[in-house]
C-alpha cells in the first residue's frame, strides 16, 4: 500500500516488492546514493536496523555510501546499563580525539552486534564516518562550502560547520541523499525525525552542550544550519522508518520497542513528512522540536494542517 498525503508517501511494507515500489516514489536519479541512518545508540528500536538497510539498498540498486558520525553513548557499556566509559567532557570534537581508538572499537562492535556490517559488505557499501574524516583532516576547504551554502541560505551560526564536509562527499555533490530516520517517540524531544536526523552529521561525538545550548536554546538553530549545508550540497529526500522496529522512549534507559509496525514514510518535504509521522506516532512535539519545524517552514517547505485529516485510519502505532 502506497498512500499519498500531500507530497508525502505513506507505505505499509511486508515484502521486498512493496519496498521497491516505495523507493520508486523517491525518484532517485544519481549514480551514487548517500544514506544517513539514525544510529544514536544500540537499543533495539532506536537505530536504523540491518533489515531495513538491506531492503532499502536492494530496492535502490545504486552504489551507496552510508554516512554517520560517532555518538558518545553508542557503546556496549551503555547498552548494558552500566553508564559511560568516560565523562562527556572528554567526548567533544577536541577532547574526544585522544579516545579515537575507543570510538573505532565501539563502532565496530555496534556494526557487528547489529549485523549491519554484514549488510554493508553484502551491498559493497562504503561506510564513511564524518568524525573520522574531520580528525584525519580529510575535509574540504570551508571557504568553498561557505560560498555554496550562503548563495542559497543565510549564514550558519557556528561557522566551523562549513569545515566539516568530507572530501569524498563533496566530490559527490548533487547526488541523491537520504535522511533515513527512525520512527521514535522520545521523552525529551517528542519525535525527533527526518529533519533532526541530519543533526547527527555534526561530527562532535556528544554535540552537547555546545550545539544544544542551555535548555536546548541552540538546538533548533543548529538543526536548521546542518540542514542548510546538506540540502545545498545534495538532492535530499527524507524517510521515517518504522517497518520492523519503532520505539517509545520513556527515559534514556527505558525504551519500549514496537515490532513490525510496518509503516514507512518518504518525500522531499521533511517538515510535512515529520508532522505526519508524529501524528502516526501519537506524540506531542517538544518545544525544541516544534521550534525547529516552525522555523524551518520558510527554508525547507511548509505544512498544511488539513493534511492530518487525510492520514489513513488505523495506521497509528500501537504501543
Amino acid at each position: 500500500m502506497n498512500k499519498k498525503v500531500g507530497s508525502t508517501t505513506i507505505a505499509k511494507i511486508t515484502t521486498q516488492t512493496e519496498m521497491d515500489r516505495f523507493v520508486d516514489t523517491l525518484d532517485l536519479a544519481s549514480e551514487y546514493l548517500i544514506v544517513k541512518p539514525n544510529w544514536v545508540q544500540a537499543r533495539e528500536g532506536t537505530y536504523t536496523d540491518a533489515k531495513i538497510i538491506d531492503m532499502f539498498l536492494t530496492a535502490a540498486k545504486k552504489k551507496a555510501i552510508i554516512v554517520e558520525s560517532y555518538t558518545f553513548w553508542r557503546t556496549d557499556k551503555y547498552l548494558a546499563g552500566d553508564g559511560d566509559y568516560f565523562s562527556s567532557k572528554e567526548a567533544t570534537l577536541k577532547t574526544g580525539k585522544k579516545h579515537w581508538n575507543h570510538f573505532k572499537k565501539q563502532d565496530k562492535w555496534f556494526l557487528s552486534t547489529t549485523g549491519i556490517d554484514r549488510i554493508l559488505k553484502k551491498h559493497k557499501v562504503e561506510y564513511l564516518n564524518v568524525t573520522n574524516e574531520v580528525w584525519r583532516d580529510n575535509v574540504v576547504d570551508a571557504k568553498k562550502v561557505k560560498a555554496i551554502i550562503e548563495d542559497k541560505y543565510e549564514p550558519v551560526v557556528f561557522k566551523e560547520l562549513y569545515s566539516y564536509i568530507p572530501r569524498k562527499l563533496f566530490d559527490l555533490r548533487g547526488s541523491d541523499f537520504i535522511s533515513l530516520a527512525k520512527a521514535k517517540r522520545e521523552f525529551e524531544y517528542g519525535s525527533t525525525l527526518s529533519t533532526k536526523n541530519l543533526f547527527g552529521l555534526i561530527p562532535d561525538p556528544t554535540r552537547h552542550p555546545k550545539y544544544h545550548g542551555d535548555d536546548e536554546s541552540l538546538l533548533s538553530q543548529n538543526i536548521r544550519d546542518i540542514n542548510k549545508i546538506y540540502r545545498s550540497l545534495f538532492s535530499c529526500s527524507f524517510v521515517v522508518d518504522g517497518v520492523f522496529t519503532a520505539s517509545n522512549a520513556k527515559s534514556m534507559e527505558e525504551v519500549e520497542c514496537v515490532k513490525d509496525w510496518g509503516v514507512i514514510l518518504g518525500g522531499k518535504n521533511s517538515i510535512e513528512l515529520d508532522m505526519i509521522a508524529a501524528r502516526l506516532l501519537q506524540t506531542d512535539m517538544s518545544k525544541a522540536t516544534l521550534d525547529t519545524l516552525k522555523a524551518s517552514k520558510e527554508l525547507f517547505g511548509g505544512f498544511d494542517t488539513k493534511l492530518i485529516n487525510q492520514i489513513p485510519k488505523g495506521l497509528a502505532v500501537k504501543y
